[in-house]
């Protein structure tokens, strides 16, 4: 069963009933993915005050990128059931700027316990832009939002957990590893569903060392997403899907307690290998001008989200087009880039059919 399975199953069972598992943090990860503006302003509401008010507003509902029509599918589910219906939301802090695509709301479990959820990338632009300046830079804004969002708000007498989804995951990690002490001692579980890794030299820092026995790394077992960059102990998980709809956990598969574990596929490993590869081939100001030429290509034609590119489709002719004027470099990079992509994908298929 997936995560829509198990709230069906299990939603009448409170945390007393049934104690907060695995399957219930990777649920809460993805909460994330819904837009609280003015909802959740200065104060605390539950799942089910804050579900009444989205859908009064219509906040969203017409979304069309997977992730938000799954987090907003999971805050309706979740409103009415007894094991969730009662979480407080608060702390929802929100920017999309040119420069950062951030997201986060805390989640109070019970009186000493509470989860902290980091957005992953969305439809924005800018949320992509910032996952290839993983590659070479560190920290970017959205990693230094997340170490302020912990460090601002006071967490007095509670534990916390941090997860969070795709680049939500990166932010769990990096803020776990950058915040204050006073917040870090309290931070019992780190979680990164499928999120990007960090640059080698930082994951044999002082800083990752003293948090990783508390640190997860979950991946689907076609994962492409979390083969960014570098990480240790990957937990792979099963996945109904394959390619990039695996990166969506609605696809996810899990029992009554837990994810269900699984092996990682050849495709997925050579991936890596490949992103590997072609990170450190250049170096970083070839990085830094690939990214910086190739969304300058978006934003030349006013393109600020990836639904603009399938829902007009000469906007998708003209990028091709102009993607041709970028330096000699670039192109060249974005090639490859395209290459690597293409063959994970079709290796997944094969194996989709072998299956």
């Amino acid at each position: 069963m997936n995560v829509v399975d198990y709230i069906k199953k299990n939603g009448h069972l409170t945390f007393n009933e049934k104690p907060f598992n695995e399957v219930d943090k990777l649920i809460l990860a993805n909460l994330s993915y819904v837009d609280f503006k003015d909802i959740l302003s200065n104060s605390k509401k539950t799942i089910e005050e804050v579900k009444k008010e989205f859908i009064e507003k219509k906040y969203h509902l017409d979304k069309n990128i997977m992730a938000i029509k799954g987090g907003i599918k999971l805050l309706i589910l979740m409103s009415k059931t007894n094991r969730y219906k009662d979480l407080l939301l608060y702390n929802y802090e929100r920017v999309i700027n040119e420069e950062e695509q951030f997201g986060a709301v805390t989640i109070e479990i019970n009186k000493n316990l509470v989860y902290v959820s980091f957005e992953g990338t969305t439809d924005d632009m800018v949320g992509w832009e910032e996952d290839f300046r993983m590659c070479f830079e560190f920290p970017i804004n959205s990693q230094r939002r997340a170490i302020k969002y912990l460090n601002k708000f006071t967490f007095k007498r509670v534990n916390i957990i941090i997860g969070g989804h795709s680049k939500g995951g990166n932010l769990a990690l990096v803020s776990s590893m950058y915040c204050n002490f006073l917040v870090r001692r309290k931070i019992k579980e780190i979680y990164s569903y499928d999120g990007p890794g960090l640059l080698k030299k930082y994951l044999n820092t002082r800083k990752y060392k003293r948090i990783d026995k508390r640190y997860k790394h979950i991946i689907p077992n076609n994962s492409m997403i979390g083969m960014m960059l570098y990480t240790k102990d990957d937990e792979v998980i099963k996945t109904k899907s394959f390619g990039l709809l695996s990166h969506f956990a609605f696809y996810w598969q899990v029992d009554d307690n837990d994810l269900i574990k699984d092996s990682l596929n050849k495709s997925s490993i050579e991936l890596h290998k490949s992103i590997d590869e072609w990170i450190n081939k250049y170096n970083y100001e070839e990085k830094e001008t690939f990214v910086k030429e190739m969304f300058d290509v978006f934003r030349k034609n006013n393109v600020y989200s990836i639904l603009e590119i399938f829902k007009r489709p000469t906007v998708f002719i003209k990028l091709i087009s102009d993607s041709n004027k970028v330096s000699k470099q670039t192109n060249i990079m974005f090639k490859e880039f395209v290459v690597m992509v293409r063959r994970f994908l079709l290796k997944t298929v094969k194996e989709k059919v072998i299956r």
